[in-house]
């Protein structure tokens, strides 16, 4: 009852109407596969770097940032 698959490929030019449908519905699948694929990797990556942020900040061998010296902006208006 095996039936054996013609090892010829098919062009997506040469498909009819619903080979194109599946044919087109495969490549949307795979684009949105790929897309939230590297959004996870992006999201990933940021939470790791946050993470090391977050982990330098607690490290007690750093001093706070501390102000050296005020000056006044030029663009801003005199007070009245």
């Amino acid at each position: 009852m095996s039936q054996e698959r013609s090892s010829e490929r098919r062009e997506p030019h040469n498909l009819n109407w619903l080979g194109k449908t599946v044919y087109a519905g495969g490549t949307v699948l795979r684009l949105t596969a790929n897309l939230v694929e590297a959004t996870a990797d992006r999201v990933s990556s940021i939470a790791a770097e946050s993470k090391k942020a977050f982990d330098r900040e607690l490290d007690p061998n750093i001093e706070e940032a501390r102000v050296i010296e005020e000056t006044p902006r030029r663009d801003a208006e005199p007070e009245a």
